[in-house]
């Protein structure tokens, strides 16, 4: 019998609850992952001096959005990689249409200003930090997110592994927000896009150890 015939065997005889527990220990790990992220934005980086007036206006929920939108679609992709015979087909349509949608609103954007002010909104005053402070606070949450995901049965690890990392890293930038003033379209689609590439990329070559049965 072929590895892939033997892990497909063992999966079908898995318990159907076992995959909503592994989904709740899923959930609690985010929460108390998130928890730690929002604490490390905190006491390390410090939150936005006029957050609670950010918090008024449109893009600051219009960034929340389009990362907390790569979150979803992580967990879904996360959930439908830990199931042996699940179709990605859906989840990755959605990805391809957060990052469309995104890109779109980001180049609407960008030929709109004037000329002058085109370049100034992708830099903004953090585009070095961004991506590598993106990238670290993912790191705090992910001991919580990868050891429960462990409790599913990926066949493709790495790709389950990239999932865990796309998840992770998507919670971080959406916390990370509350520091990061930068709210342009081309500056989010860019600089935190980047961050979490990365950290889905990271996820990728964990998942290929982490998640190997």
């Amino acid at each position: 019998m072929k590895t892939d015939d033997l892990i497909e065997a063992l999966a079908a005889d898995l318990p159907v609850s076992g995959a909503r527990q592994v989904e709740r220990r899923l959930l609690l790990a985010l929460v108390a992952g998130g928890l730690l992220v929002l604490l490390g934005v905190g006491l390390w980086l410090g939150f936005r001096e006029d957050l609670g007036s950010a918090m008024m206006g449109r893009n600051f929920w219009l960034k929340a959005t389009y990362t907390g939108a790569l979150g979803v679609v992580g967990f879904w992709l996360l959930d439908r990689l830990g199931r042996p015979g699940s179709a990605i087909r859906a989840p990755l349509l959605a990805l391809g249409v957060v990052l469309a949608a995104g890109a779109g609103f980001a180049v609407w954007e960008f030929f709109s200003m004037e000329e002058a002010e085109r370049m100034p909104a992708v830099m903004g005053e953090s585009a070095r930090a961004c991506a590598p402070l993106i990238l670290i606070l993912s790191l705090i949450a992910a001991p919580f997110v990868f050891g429960a995901a462990r409790g599913f049965a990926p066949m493709r690890p790495g790709a389950a592994g990239a999932a865990a990392g796309l998840l992770t890293a998507a919670l971080a930038a959406t916390l990370y927000g509350m520091h990061c003033p930068e709210q342009t379209a081309g500056f989010v689609m860019v600089w935190y896009s980047l961050g979490i590439g990365l950290a889905a990329a990271a996820g990728a070559v964990i998942g290929r150890v982490l998640f190997r049965w």
